[in-house]
């Protein structure tokens, strides 16, 4: 439904529903949460594996490659083969092989029983799968076919009583690929795969009396069997660590059998029985015994383990996810550095033990509340063997809730994300709380890419090369700020590959307010033009930054800001903090954190950092606060309540309030209590009883207008609120002689409200003189001085309507939406004739609309990508972007302005993404072997062709690369002969070209001879070229020759074939006749 009260120029006139279309142009975070992962440290690739089926593979900036192998399914194993396969395996339990170069699906295989345990090398074609039913099989990668060769229930052969079990862990040896670790869940098993024999089964049994890794008394009464959870090698294979479902593992020696160590993350020597067990009692009264679940605590079991290594191997480490109490109020992996292992010809066993038992260090490493790590890999530098556990630079942990957290090894420190990881993995470290977008001028976005902190890491990530990108040449660039549950806040370009350096900027704002639990950002407001952001957590603070050189403060400036924290008599905290003491010295420009706003008024419910200076924050407890940042003072505290209730009052006197705020009164007024806590009590308790609702800003504007009844602009600040109201506020300069100055230099003053239809989602200014917005921008600000008057107006967007009005009260147009609305937002293609509003709808269009009419031009559907549950979360940009949430962590950047083309289809799919991953020219090193010291010991070493002839048996059939390559060779060949038989010269035919040139016909006349005297003269040298011209001519006439001879030939022959097939003919028919 449309109304219209007062029509003006229409700003859409030059647009027509042919203009409009949805033009996909780029993806940002991953679809799903992160189930798995995968890295290649030679073509320095880090592949992603989803909970919903998909793929993504990421290299340098800017390349970024997404399969969609198995919708609405996860992928549960993910490995990187030879450097150029990339193998899956997903819920559906197919086997699938991708190629790196062409980003094509080579091969799909289902094995007859789900695959429970995969093992590959990154110099072999196999891969060997682990099944339910105890058998593991072979896959053959490079040729896409199950092989002969298989393994059979180990578990079944060395415990015939044992309960059926499935493969949990398949782990290669180091050195010796022949030899293979296969994990049941009541035995390890060492296999030879060339002598088809069980080396070695390792069964851990824990003795009654022993602890164990058990955390209470029952279970220690009787001898038990701890189920087994993974395995690894050491790094040179000498000894095995397993480990189990109890929290527990043991150290094996790998060619006795011999147990050296059993122990948990805690306690040593597990297996031995004690006399006095040091364990929680099971009484109730026990002061150890959880109060919390009124359970007994247990002990987590040991997820996954890694055992790296330096570049010596014999100088191990061992990184554990699991194995610690379920009731630690923090969760994360414990590292222990063994350091150099002692030579095993000449320590004894218990002496190894002793190692095992006694780490160089130990330490935990954190992650973030709430999550627990299920899996994690190493990034090595540069060797891919070892188990990708040799030398690593970082780990990379995944979380229970899908997300990731990474970390540098050995220091356990949270690693650099932004300047380590592509932005879409950074959504998820850890994930997104907040989101915002903001134009920024490109020379200025280039200038703080530039000066952005370097990372003390070597590159990580930086495989492939990046496909040219349409390039849209805007002076702006839009910038989305994203915020996380850990406090960070990331900044980068939504260009998305438009531009050669694609890189994340971050700032914290746990390191701003001095903690790092509660940090969780919930807002945030990026004034681009001014490099200043304001964020935003959930427990009320807010913290501003401002982009600038780190200098160091002088006692001026001290004394400035102890001056202007507005501390009062009675010794509360002050509503600004200056925290700029706090900025890391390392960092020499960047987003530096100023200030800290919190004025106890309860959680953020909307913020508005403008570009001209001033920043306004509403807040859940009714308050709206308005700071000047030229000053860093807060000019205005006040409850929209009471803020609007002395001038409703005073009209109805007649009169005009030009009431002014003073900090001084807000700050003595009994309405702030010091204990916030209890005033939200007490307002939550206020609206059960039956009383209104409080009234919150939701939404936040400040832009440069004049007025209805004004001949000039002024800076209008407008707030939508939860209760239907749009409140017009002006910011004007203070008086010298105003009451209660408390250092700023403007006042905010209440005009008017004009009350609207439900909860207000934006508002937003625009100029109906010149079709543009009317934000307030620094521009536009430094030309009120001359006086010029900005005819605006405001489009008040609700869910189910949308009002232009001229502030305060003028309604202009209005409409009523059938299809509820989520987000709003102003586009526009050029000045004048082009502007228009966007809104996202519930129904999963994106419906356009005239202004000031109101009139919709057309609709745009984005269902094919919709969720309703995360649409919320979607931007509109001035430039026509809209950035769709499409997902938990993940979000479809379109414009409107397209011509609508075909949605961008993902590799394997049909139109794949022209993103270069593999690069031939990278070399894969050769794999460790055996050492001379463990040949002379007796272990077998056996050749990497006899290993292929072992594993793919006699009749294997030749690869596809193979088979190119001898095509294309005798191709070659076939070309060289042609080229031969056509284009070979006769003997003096150089000569005859070589006297063409130099006038002296000398060539050979036969063999040996040669004819080197030339005639002279004009008539001479007429001659001799006439007998260069009959000696070509010869050279033709035989070739034709040859060729009449060639085809005589082959005349022959046919009839020769011919007469004999008649004969045999005739002979077959007069057999058949008469016999």
């Amino acid at each position: 439904m449309l109304k219209l009260n007062k029509s003006g120029r229409d700003l859409s006139s030059g647009l027509t529903p042919e203009a409009f279309g949805l033009e996909d142009l780029a993806r940002f975070g991953i679809a799903g949460g992160i189930s798995v992962l995968a890295f290649d440290p030679i073509q320095s690739l880090l592949a992603a594996g989803t909970d919903n089926g998909r793929v993504y593979v990421f290299g340098q900036p800017g390349v970024e490659v997404e399969f969609d192998l198995c919708p609405g399914r996860p992928i549960i194993h993910l490995r990187i083969i030879k450097g150029i396969y990339l193998v899956t395996v997903d819920g559906n339990n197919n086997v699938t092989v991708l190629s790196l170069e062409s980003r094509d699906v080579l091969s799909v295989f289902t094995p007859s029983a789900p695959v429970t345990a995969v093992e590959s090398d990154p110099a072999l074609d196999w891969m060997w799968l682990g099944l339910d039913n105890g058998l593991t099989i072979v896959y053959d990668v490079d040729r896409g076919g199950k092989t002969p060769y298989r393994i059979s229930n180990l578990q079944r052969t060395a415990l015939p009583r044992a309960p059926a079990s499935p493969v949990v862990f398949l782990a290669i040896h180091p050195r010796s690929y022949q030899l293979m670790l296969v994990g049941y869940e009541r035995c390890a098993v060492v296999y030879s795969m060339a002598d088809d024999d069980m080396l070695l089964v390792l069964q851990y049994e824990v003795p009654a009396g022993a602890p164990g890794g058990d955390l209470h008394e029952l279970p220690q009464q009787r001898s038990r069997f701890p189920l087994l959870t993974y395995g690894a090698w050491h790094p040179n294979g000498h000894h095995i660590v397993t480990a189990y479902d109890d929290g527990s593992f043991v150290f094996w020696d790998a060619k006795e059998g011999k147990l050296l160590q059993a122990r948990t993350v805690e306690d040593t020597d597990v297996n031995i029985p004690r006399k006095t067990n040091h364990i929680i009692p099971t009484s109730p009264t026990s002061p150890t015994y959880s109060s919390r679940s009124n359970q007994i605590p247990v002990r987590e079991p040991i997820y996954r383990l890694a055992w790296c290594c330096t570049t010596n191997p014999e100088d191990t480490s061992l990184i554990i996810a699991g194995g610690e109490s379920s009731e630690l109020p923090l969760r994360g992996m414990t590292y222990m550095d063994f350091g150099p292992t002692p030579a095993v010809k000449i320590t004894s066993y218990a002496a190894m033990g002793e190692h095992y038992a006694q780490p160089r260090r130990q330490r935990i490493y954190p992650v973030p509340l709430g999550a627990d790590p299920v899996d994690f890999i190493m990034l090595p530098r540069m060797s891919p063997f070892y188990a990708g556990n040799m030398d690593p630079l970082a780990l990379v942990a995944i979380l229970s809730s899908g997300e990731l957290y990474s970390i540098e090894y050995p220091t356990g420190a949270a690693l650099p994300v932004a300047q380590i990881f592509p932005p879409s993995l950074c959504w998820i470290q850890p994930r997104m709380t907040a989101v915002t977008v903001s134009a920024v001028r490109r020379e200025q976005w280039v200038g703080m890419m530039a000066a952005r902190k370097k990372s003390s890491l070597p590159p990580i990530i930086i495989g492939g090369a990046p496909a040219r990108s349409r390039l849209r040449r805007f002076d702006m660039r839009n910038i989305i700020a994203t915020g996380h549950s850990d406090g960070y806040v990331r900044l980068w370009d939504a260009s998305h590959g438009e531009i050669e350096d694609s890189v994340v900027l971050d700032m914290s704002i746990a390191d701003a307010i001095g903690r790092s639990v509660d940090v969780r950002v919930s807002h945030i407001s990026f004034a681009g033009q001014m490099g200043e952001i304001s964020a935003a957590c959930e427990t009320g603070e807010m913290v501003y930054f401002k982009y600038g050189l780190n200098r160091p403060g002088t006692p001026g400036e001290t004394a400035r800001r102890l001056e202007a924290l507005n501390i009062g008599s009675d010794g509360r905290p002050a509503m600004i903090q200056h925290v700029s003491d706090r900025v890391d010295p390392s960092v020499k420009e960047g987003f530096l954190p100023i200030f800290v706003l919190n004025p106890q008024q309860g959680p953020i419910t909307a913020i508005k950092n403008s570009d001209i200076g001033f920043l306004a924050v509403g807040y859940q407890f009714g308050s709206l606060a308005v700071v000047e940042l030229r000053s860093m003072t807060l000019i205005y505290l006040e409850t929209l309540a009471s803020a609007t209730g002395d001038i409703n009052a005073s009209s109805n006197h007649g009169s005009t309030s030009n009431k002014k705020f003073s900090v001084e009164k807000m700050v003595r007024s009994p309405s702030i209590s010091s204990n916030s806590s209890g005033n939200s009590n007490n307002r939550r308790s206020a609206t059960a009883s039956g009383l209104p609702p409080i009234e919150v800003p939701t939404a936040i504007e400040f832009s440069l207008m004049a007025l209805e009844g004004d001949s000039y602009s002024s800076i209008v600040l407008s707030v939508g609120t939860s209760l239907g109201r749009l409140l017009t506020f002006r910011v004007i300069p203070r008086r010298q002689s105003a009451p209660g100055n408390s250092g700023g230099q403007h006042v905010v003053q209440f005009v008017g409200a004009t009350q609207l239809k439900s909860r207000v989602l934006a508002v937003i200014p625009f100029d109906t003189d010149y079709g543009v917005s009317a934000v307030a921008s620094p521009t536009i600000l430094g030309k009120l001085a001359q006086g010029i008057v900005i005819n605006g107006a405001v489009v008040a967007v609700m869910a189910d309507e949308a009002r232009v009005i001229r502030l305060p009260k003028n309604k202009v147009s209005s409409r009523t939406f059938d299809d509820k609305v989520l987000v709003a937002g102003l586009s526009l293609l050029r000045q004048g004739d082009t502007l228009v509003l966007t809104c996202v709808t519930e129904a999963g269009y994106v419906r356009i609309y005239a202004l000031p009419s109101l009139k919709e031009l057309t609709h745009l559907s984005a269902q094919k990508y919709y969720d309703v549950r995360y649409a919320q979360r979607s931007l509109v940009s001035l430039n026509g972007d809209v950035l769709l949430g499409i997902g938990k962590n993940e979000s479809a950047l379109f414009n409107i302005w397209g011509k609508a083309l075909a949605p961008k289809q993902v590799a394997g799919s049909g139109n794949a993404t022209k993103d270069a991953l593999y690069d031939v020219m990278k070399v894969q090193p050769p794999r460790p072997t055996i050492s001379n010291l463990q040949w002379m010991s007796g272990v077998r070493y056996i050749s990497p062709e006899d290993f292929d002839l072992l594993i793919g048996g006699p009749h294997r059939p030749r690869s596809q690369r193979e088979m190119e390559e001898e095509r294309a060779r005798r191709e070659q060949q076939r070309l060289a002969a042609t080229q031969k038989i056509y284009h070979a010269p006769t003997a003096s035919q150089p000569n005859r070209v070589a006297s063409f040139f130099t006038g002296n016909a000398s060539g050979s006349g036969g063999a040996g001879g040669s004819r080197s005297v030339g005639r002279g003269g004009a008539y001479g040298n007429m001659s001799d070229a006439v007998d260069e011209r009959g000696e070509g001519l010869g050279y033709v006439q035989s070739q034709f020759a040859k060729l009449e001879e060639a085809s005589s030939d082959y005349v022959k022959n046919l009839s020769d074939f011919l007469n004999e097939q008649k004969k045999s003919a005739a002979t077959s028919y007069l057999k058949s006749k008469f016999f």
